[in-house]
């Protein structure tokens, strides 16, 4: 039940809203609501741009043929949430795929970038398991489920916990229960979007460099839940969406604003907006699944990779939760309810109006759409993620049988 305050809030944000269409009936929170949570507990998450890094990164936006050579790409931004806090330690629920096993075995340091703008450096990344994961390894900041080999390939579950240090007091998402999201049910998505990825659709080239970022909240209606498993590599909510390349391991909220699982893949045949790929189309009755007309009516044969072709995916809490519990990492979780100080100190003047006049809408479908937060937003990533240093660019991959094919849908 709401509390008096999130109520007045409710009803404020309606205000705000004003003839927009952007919150679904059937949602516990107004999308203005989620995004002020999503703000404070989404983290940006990239490996410190070392001189030899730099170095690499120029090389292949240079030159074609090195590119060639280095199919799995050169700095990969990422995106996680924060999930608990012990002490000065806070921990970070995200993908293993945002932690290739180069820098791991280099003990590359990584930076987290939190909603104060702040970076906090991670120094001690190696675990040395190896990949595929192998023993118990050292104690570090990085616990992972599974692992992204050098040829991009993610081996085990695409599921990871990395840990930071603060004396500063962050916000802890409040967990739910992912077995209780049913299928027609909208869930938001939250993540830091890489444009350097994508084709400039003016020019139908890569971008090149593109220092300013923004992060994003996307939302669509639950059209699948699978049992996570080996085979695919613990994806088991599969939803239409409007994410895009970067927001992995970035939050999926339901619509009471708990976090239900983390986002990891964009569909397979949603339009390439990679440099190197091809423009794609869903047929007409793949069009219209994944509108979200009607998810219900999926084929009842339709196996994991024809609903990743369909539709982007995510790992469950419930199931990450699991696997945390295995290896011992005991952490104090937050499964109340979000609270109404924390949506009030989240939410932006001006609120979803100013955010739908800055992002050129005069509303939101409430099926189906996301905007980047004017709000919440980095000037130049390569000098937040420099570490004292000078910089530039990103990656994505291509796996094999028993391991998830990042590619192009990589996210």
């Amino acid at each position: 039940m709401l509390s008096a305050k999130q109520l007045i809030l409710r009803c404020l944000g309606g205000i705000l809203l004003g003839g927009l269409a952007a919150t679904p009936a059937f949602a516990g929170l107004s999308v203005e609501e989620i995004n002020s949570i999503a703000r404070q507990t989404t983290v940006l998450i990239a490996p410190g741009l070392t001189p030899e890094l730099i170095q690499e990164i120029e090389n292949n936006r240079n030159n074609p043929l090195a590119s060639e050579k280095n199919k799995e790409g050169v700095w990969n931004p990422g995106s996680g949430v924060i999930v608990a806090r012990q002490g000065k330690t806070y921990y970070v629920l995200t993908v293993a795929h945002n932690f290739p096993q180069r820098f791991v075995g280099n003990n590359t340091p990584f930076g987290i970038r939190t909603w104060d703008r702040q970076v906090h450096q991670v120094k001690q990344i190696n675990d040395s398991r190896g990949c595929p994961l192998s023993g118990n390894g050292v104690p570090a900041a990085l616990v992972r489920f599974g692992c992204r080999t050098d040829n991009s390939q993610v081996l085990g579950m695409d599921i990871a916990v990395v840990s930071f240090e603060s004396d500063k007091d962050y916000a802890v998402a409040s967990l739910g229960n992912a077995d209780e999201v049913n299928i027609g049910e909208t869930v938001y998505i939250s993540g830091w979007p890489d444009p350097e990825k994508e084709l400039d659709p003016e020019t139908g080239k890569c971008r090149g460099k593109v220092a300013r970022r923004q992060r994003r909240l996307a939302w669509g209606p639950v059209a699948k839940k699978i049992n996570p498993n080996d085979q695919n590599t613990g994806y088991s909510i599969f939803y239409t969406d409007n994410t895009r390349a970067g927001m992995s391991g970035g939050p999926v909220f339901d619509s009471n604003g708990r976090l239900v699982g983390n986002h990891g893949q964009g569909s397979g045949q949603k339009i390439k907006r990679g440099c190197s790929a091809s423009p794609q189309t869903l047929s007409e009755s793949e069009a219209a699944l994944a509108s979200g007309t009607n998810p219900a009516a999926l084929p009842k044969d339709l196996d994991y990779t024809g609903l990743t072709d369909i539709f982007s995916s995510s790992q469950q809490v419930n199931f990450a939760l699991e696997l945390i519990k295995r290896v011992g990492l005991n952490l104090p979780f937050n499964f109340n309810p979000p609270s109404a100080e924390l949506i009030s100190n989240g939410q932006a003047t001006g609120g979803m109006q100013a955010i739908a006049q800055a992002s050129g809408k005069v509303e939101f479908d409430a099926k189906s759409d996301a905007f980047e937060d004017p709000k919440d937003e980095v000037d130049d990533i390569y000098q937040l993620f420099s570490f004292g240093l000078k910089n530039q660019l990103r990656l994505c991959p291509s796996g094999g049988q028993g391991s998830l094919l990042i590619d192009d849908r990589c996210e």
